[in-house]
């Protein structure tokens, strides 16, 4: 028996007797592994929404906002600003400074000064032809009286403001005291009283007074916050003309900090006073406890923002929560959207 062998034969395993064969490409685990990651890449997106579907029917939640009390800073008289030293976001304390204003020349001002100066014009004239009468002294300190008494009261709503000090008050009252002492001196007759001296004191009163408005004019004084908060948003700038009553900026209590909920009519029998629920923060960052401490008194359409539907937002019941744990800084977000768990759905 002869055996030989063809080396032109064993060169190319594709090639037998002049053919060529074309075989098919060995299973290798390569292969196998990129198409169970096509297959996953394909498919994850359906999974994820099955999920979603699934926990939303089979939980029940609500949408719902982080809200705090806020109240505006504003200008107590026509002011324009020279400096706002806190910034937005910050924290302040009572009695801490909210903004340095410089008053401005009001019509209101001025007119008062004009009023005063004619009424002292007025009484030096009358002063010289004025024939000794003390009943119409008495009336002139009666007068007195009554204009310290305004005086007074204004400086005191002034000073509630934080537009004058506690000592411009306290001059205010003090020639109040003054007058009404003057008038219990001539009442009991300790004092010789005379006209003269009534309407002199009352001119004296005048200038004093006349010095004093016109030296409100140009002058500075700072604005203090009444209460502790932070800054929500500053709506004035420095160099900026107010009048008063305009904004200067927004505070936020963060004590008052409760979660708003809009709860449609579904899981309306979730609503029970005490019931204690997880409030989801946003981006699953972390969750906390809050309860329902007062029944709902109002419903009214769920914020757009709030909701997934494409149509008209659900009508729902407005529900208040109040945190059992405190929220941090940076979650103290007034309008800070939040989500809220009751648990599994009820299906009777």
């Amino acid at each position: 028996m002869k055996v030989s062998f063809s080396q032109t034969q064993n060169r190319d395993p594709e090639i037998r007797s002049g053919v060529k064969i074309p075989y098919a490409p060995g299973k290798r685990r390569i292969s196998k592994l990129l198409w169970w990651m096509i297959m996953a890449f394909v498919f994850t997106p359906f999974v994820v929404l099955l999920w979603y579907v699934f926990v939303g029917w089979f939980f029940s939640s609500s949408p719902g906002i982080i809200s705090m009390n806020s109240f505006a800073v504003r200008a107590p008289e026509k002011v324009y600003v020279a400096d706002i030293p806190v910034k937005k976001g910050s924290d302040v304390a009572p009695g801490a400074v909210a903004a340095r204003l410089v008053r401005q020349p009001s019509p209101e001002v001025l007119n008062q000064i004009a009023l005063m100066k004619a009424e002292r014009d007025s009484i030096k004239a009358g002063l010289m032809t004025m024939s000794k009468n003390p009943d119409r002294s008495l009336t002139l300190i009666d007068q007195n009286i009554d204009f310290f008494k305004k005086e007074a009261e204004t400086m005191k709503n002034l000073m509630e403001q934080g537009a004058a000090t506690r000592a411009e008050f306290a001059t205010a009252e003090s020639r109040l005291r003054s007058a009404m002492s003057e008038r219990d001196a001539v009442l009991s007759n300790k004092i010789d009283d005379t006209p003269e001296k009534a309407m002199s004191q009352r001119i004296k009163y005048f200038d004093m007074s006349i010095k004093y408005f016109e030296e409100l004019d140009g002058s500075s004084f700072d604005l203090l916050f009444k209460v502790a908060g932070r800054v929500q948003s500053i709506v004035a700038s420095p160099g900026q003309a107010l009048n008063p009553g305009d904004e200067i900026l927004w505070v936020a209590d963060p004590k008052s900090a409760i979660i708003v909920v809009y709860v449609e009519p579904q899981n309306f029998k979730k609503i029970k006073l005490g019931t204690e629920v997880n409030v989801l923060l946003p981006s699953r960052s972390r969750t906390i406890k809050a309860i329902l401490e007062d029944m709902p008194t109002m419903s009214q359409n769920t914020p757009g923002g709030l909701t997934n539907r494409i149509s008209e937002p659900p009508r729902s019941v407005k529900v208040y929560l109040t945190p059992k744990e405190p929220l941090l800084k940076e979650e103290l977000v007034d309008g800070l959207p939040v989500k809220i768990k009751w648990g599994i759905r009820s299906f009777f």
